[in-house]
């Protein structure tokens, strides 16, 4: 079993807290000691799991007759003990297929299909409370017809069990210890959006959550980050992107930006009778070969 992850300071599982108390006092002039009996508590196994991958642009996945493409993810364990992941992927087009899902064993962030194997039925070994390993995705496009809006679901779980926040498994903790499923609901997901065979161009669409708590609830005032990324092969006149505030959402003042820099809420945004409230973003004259990211934050109400 793994240890704990250097300068991680949360108490593991499975560790004995044992406390006995001590009653002092005088009798007959002299200094007397009792001490109580002794009370033990093993500290339950929190099971959390957090699955990330860095940027928000679109992926695309190479052809037939090319390397496999390789996406990269982030599993960390992120409960007080030793835990063990099954991790699973789908794909939304029957274009895309996955060729396996690998651990970076080497920890060098690079895909090496003689060193980094693929899982051994479908999970990861055990981490230690803390640790986080680099995930591989390999996929390969089995057409050159070009996708547009494919996305790769990935979903890591406790093996120990996941579900509903508090529940329990009696026993199912490092050492013994009970185990309870924390806020993540011991499971975590990430969608990774794909397109295949660019031509001309095109516009992708993303998203992402963060409740007042931390966590990615979808609940009244979380606040969505939309991310939309403009492609373009040739050059175009007059690009704009346009996009309507969700019902049931408010625009989130100076969330706006175009490839990073802030832009001013009067310049950005636009009343709409037939969409109501819309971010407008102007791009003007676009070079070939370039790409534009445009974000915004709304709040759910």
């Amino acid at each position: 079993m793994l240890g704990a992850v250097p300068g991680y300071a949360e108490t593991l599982a499975g560790t004995a807290i044992v406390n006995t108390g001590v009653l002092r006092y005088d009798l007959a002039g002299a200094a007397q000691t009792i001490a109580s009996n002794t009370v033990t508590l093993t500290v339950a196994e929190r099971l959390d799991v957090r699955l990330s991958h860095e940027g928000q642009g679109v992926i695309l996945v190479a052809p037939p007759s090319a390397l496999p493409t390789v996406v990269p993810l982030t599993l960390t364990n992120a409960d007080n003990g030793s835990e063990s992941f099954a991790i699973a992927a789908t794909l939304s087009a029957g274009t895309i297929m996955l060729r396996g899902l690998s651990i970076d064993v080497d920890g060098d962030g690079r895909y090496d299909p003689s060193i980094d194997l693929p899982l051994v039925n479908g999970g990861s070994a055990p981490l230690a409370a803390g640790q986080s390993v680099t995930l591989f995705a390999i996929l390969a496009a089995t057409e050159v017809a070009g996708v547009r809006d494919a996305a790769l679901t990935v979903t890591a779980r406790a093996i120990t069990g996941s579900g509903t926040p508090a529940s329990g498994f009696a026993g199912g903790g490092d050492s013994g210890s009970d185990a309870l499923v924390g806020p993540t609901g011991a499971a975590a997901s990430v969608v990774v959006p794909l397109a295949t065979g660019l031509a001309g161009p095109s516009l992708f669409k993303s998203q992402s959550v963060r409740a007042a708590d931390g966590s990615q609830a979808a609940v009244r005032d979380s606040v969505i980050t939309y991310t939309l990324e403009a492609r373009f092969d040739d050059a175009v006149t007059g690009a704009r992107i346009v996009d309507a505030i969700p019902v049931g959402t408010v625009f989130v003042p100076g969330s706006l930006t175009l490839d990073g820099t802030p832009l001013s809420d009067a310049a950005g945004t636009q009343a709409s009778d037939a969409q109501g409230f819309s971010i407008v973003v102007a791009i003007g004259q676009v070079a070939p070969a370039s790409v534009h990211t445009v974000q915004f934050k709304a709040k759910i109400q």
